[in-house]
């Protein structure tokens, strides 16, 4: 492989990885609606079961409360599938994120055997950057969406659980079990447990909302500071 063929195939991996992560800033967005939207259903099922919900003039229509707290459980299971269905589409793009990033590692290693240690370690690839240095801005932003699709698994499992909770009254989230422990979320066999669980309440829904809004591990100086390196180092000299 010439130089040239090199330098375009690592400035295509860098090109597919900032395209993930633009998808994954819109799927952010998509979720964002979706959780919130699944958040005031559950709510409004809680209303539903207050005894003070229901007018005493209702209690002749038998089975209204029972009609009503169904199409409100298919509504919060239909949303639940839908935020479901985001995170698998996010963990494609994390997927992806993995794949570019080890393929930029190699290249290291290819270009290290073709081209002398020199060429990756020392002499300037893009406008002042080595191989090297790329690599290592490539993959400290890899390890922040590692730490995001883990709390954004937790984010969902708890979501899942308080429509699990509606629909089985006697499901038992762990704190409410007396457990000392926490849904966990689990990324390249490693489990990690972030948000404790909450009681199922309009507290805990925002502080769900509001973990998935501001996606807290990526951070957004180090992403400024990638975003202006991918520029100024690789694409600005094409």
């Amino acid at each position: 492989m010439s130089k040239a063929s090199f330098e375009r195939k690592a400035i295509g991996i860098l090109y597919d990885f900032q395209k993930s992560r633009k998808v994954w800033g819109d799927l952010v967005s998509d979720g964002l609606t979706q959780a919130n939207a699944l958040v005031n259903v559950q709510l409004q099922q809680g209303y539903v079961d207050s005894a003070g919900y229901w007018p005493p003039a209702l209690d002749q229509f038998l089975d209204l409360k029972d009609r009503f707290e169904s199409k409100l459980q298919k509504k919060a299971d239909a949303l639940a599938l839908d935020f479901e269905t985001t995170f698998t589409k996010m963990s494609a793009q994390y997927s992806k994120m993995k794949l570019q990033t080890s393929q930029f590692e190699y290249l290291m290693e290819e270009a290290t055997e073709s081209f002398g240690e020199a060429y990756t370690y020392r002499d300037p690839f893009g406008t002042t950057c080595t191989l090297e240095q790329i690599w290592i801005q490539l993959e400290k932003v890899f390890g922040l969406y590692t730490q995001q699709i883990a709390l954004n698994r937790e984010i969902l499992d708890q979501l899942v659980a308080r429509n699990q909770h509606q629909q089985n009254p006697a499901f038992l989230a762990p704190s409410q079990a007396g457990e000392e422990s926490s849904i966990a979320g689990s990324v390249d066999g490693g489990t990690v447990g972030i948000l404790a669980p909450m009681p199922r309440d309009k507290d805990q829904g925002m502080i769900l909302l509001s973990a998935w809004l501001n996606q807290p591990h990526l951070k957004p100086d180090t992403l400024a500071t990638f975003d202006e390196f991918c520029q100024v180092e690789m694409f600005e000299g094409e």
